[in-house]
């Protein structure tokens, strides 16, 4: 039990790195190598790609700034990268949002919206609470803010499995089923965060 327990952070950033690095090749070689560089790239496509490269750092630095040891050896690098982080998240957050308003999708709008939204509130709120010296309640804005910003893996892996293991079998229009994982792509792992970091520590309060 013990040793598991020493195993499992171990196991679970391996897996977010290992998803990470194979969802943003798939990424980079649509966007470069297939129909991504058509005749629309500069207008709609560029600002895809924008917003591609704009997730690179949350996404890289975002195990970095989560890691214990390197956070407590080395504060300067930890506030430097936590800022390279906040302005790829908020810009993240900013392109997210700009493309859920034009998105062509009428079932993606909302969630792609309300996503963005939500990214830049989480990102700004660790900034806030950080210039405020609120180590706690930064902490956990910057788990907020990481794991929206792994909505680009999770949507990805749920696509996987909705159209290669027919996940959403029982939904018959392919409209809806693009809505409905979109939104589960980002409600589900904040629905699951909120329950580790809010209210199983509140019920288990005296």
């Amino acid at each position: 039990m013990n040793t598991w327990k020493k195993v499992r952070p171990k196991v679970f950033w391996l897996s977010i790195i290992v998803l990470s690095a194979y969802y943003l090749y798939r990424a980079i070689l649509f966007r470069f190598f297939n129909e991504g560089t058509g005749p629309t790239f500069w207008n709609k496509q560029f600002l895809f790609v924008f917003h591609l490269f704009t997730t690179l750092a949350p996404l890289i630095l975002g195990p970095i700034q989560f890691w214990n040891k390197f956070r407590i050896r080395y504060v300067e690098w930890h506030r430097l990268l936590g800022k390279i982080y906040i302005a790829g998240s908020l810009l993240g957050g900013l392109t997210a949002l700009i493309l859920g308003i034009t998105q062509p999708y009428e079932g993606s709008i909302v969630p792609v919206v309300i996503l963005g939204l939500l990214w830049l509130f989480m990102t700004t709120s660790a900034w806030v609470t950080i210039k405020r010296k609120d180590i706690k309640n930064h902490r956990l804005f910057m788990i907020r803010s990481y794991t929206l910003a792994l909505t680009f893996v999770v949507l990805r892996l749920l696509g996987d499995l909705v159209y290669k293991a027919n996940l959403l079998f029982f939904i018959q229009s392919e409209e809806v089923k693009d809505a409905t994982y979109e939104w589960m792509s980002w409600v589900l792992p904040l629905l699951i965060v909120e329950l580790w970091i809010s209210w199983v520590p509140a019920l288990k309060k005296r």
